[in-house]
């Protein structure tokens, strides 16, 4: 999307909001660091000045997000804020394999648990999951002994934020069938690959991946990972394809989209690999620290940026016209569990 200053100027206030807001949806962080910069952070408002933070962290910037975060006067740090500010100092603790003890660590803990009692008081749920995922993603540097010692009330609400989660992941079974003619009657792809959605685990190894999806057909597979790859991507680029869990399903997205003569999307998909060196891992640790490790990010993200947009402007022959050629390989009978 172009946005000039000039343009972003001659908007309203609740436009010039709603403007940066659209713009973070459909992964555009750079125009939103060029065109708030460019207007000069001196005149912007508090709301631009916290998606200008929230920009900075999407691009991997972690450092200039928490300069403009902390730039913002105490009476309007609310929940957000302190999600914002503590996945910023999260980032760098990820980044610098940091102990429990370091400051930037302990800096994340007492944002993460400020953040949790507002977002709680304020009864916003969302953000208080965003907070415990702040905590997921230093996970493995965490001492959780010391932590239940140091920050006992927000230690005892994630443990119940981590037994919520499990338990939704148990889930309450759900019978399908699903048949030819069903299929053939169908233009939404998601009725026909929601028990693949809910099966497919692509959170853990890819091991845990494959021996997930053995009770579907490949190209029952090759859907369900081509319906992440457009979730993703559409929502926050290839970066954020990558960077989740999603990209445990890269190479299958590939196959998938060359099998289904999406090969406009396939040739796209291709040259992105290409540009990582020809693979790249299904681990995500492994897939992080390639892109926190990157040399040159605006060259990165200026790639990444065209990638996207073929993604976004492509109209050419979706995945329902191959389900529709091939209805029997996408037949299911069978349970499967969803969250409560």
């Amino acid at each position: 999307m172009a946005l000039t200053i000039e343009q972003f100027k001659a908007l309203s206030d609740a436009e010039q909001l709603q403007t940066i807001k659209d713009l973070n949806d459909t992964g555009n962080v750079e125009t939103i660091i060029d065109v708030l910069t460019g207007v000069g952070i001196e005149n912007l408002s508090v709301p631009l000045l916290g998606e200008l933070g929230r920009a900075y962290n999407n691009n991997s910037n972690e450092k200039e997000a928490i300069k403009v975060l902390e730039s913002i006067d105490e009476e309007y740090r609310d929940a957000v804020w302190y999600y914002r500010c503590a996945y910023a100092y999260g980032a760098i603790v990820l980044d610098n394999n940091e102990a429990y003890t370091s400051d930037t660590m302990q800096q994340m803990l007492r944002l993460v648990d400020q953040g949790v009692r507002l977002a709680t008081e304020a009864k916003l749920d969302d953000i208080k999951s965003y907070c415990f995922e702040v905590i997921d993603m230093c996970y493995s540097q965490m001492d959780f002994e010391r932590c239940e010692a140091d920050y006992p009330e927000l230690c005892s609400a994630y443990n119940e934020y981590v037994a919520k989660k499990k338990k939704k992941r148990k889930g309450v079974p759900r019978h399908r069938t699903i048949t030819v003619e069903e299929i053939m009657a169908t233009d939404d792809v998601w009725t026909i690959n929601e028990p693949m959605y809910w099966t497919i685990n692509i959170y853990g190894s890819y091991d845990d991946y494959i021996e997930s999806a053995k009770g579907f057909t490949l190209e029952q597979r090759y859907l369900n990972a081509i319906s992440w790859y457009f979730a993703e991507v559409n929502n926050g680029g290839h970066h954020q394809f990558f960077y989740n869990s999603t990209g445990i399903v890269w190479e299958d997205a590939l196959e998938g989209l060359r099998l289904f003569k999406m090969d406009i999307l396939a040739d796209n998909l291709q040259s992105v690999i290409d540009y990582f060196g020809g693979s790249v891992p299904f681990d995500r640790e492994e897939r992080w620290n390639i892109l926190k490790a990157w040399d040159n990010e605006d060259e990165l993200f200026d790639f990444l940026d065209k990638k996207d947009d073929v993604v976004y402007e492509y109209d050419g022959i979706y995945e329902d016209t191959f389900v529709h050629a091939h209805p029997e390989l996408f037949v299911f009978d069978g349970t499967y569990k969803v969250p409560e």
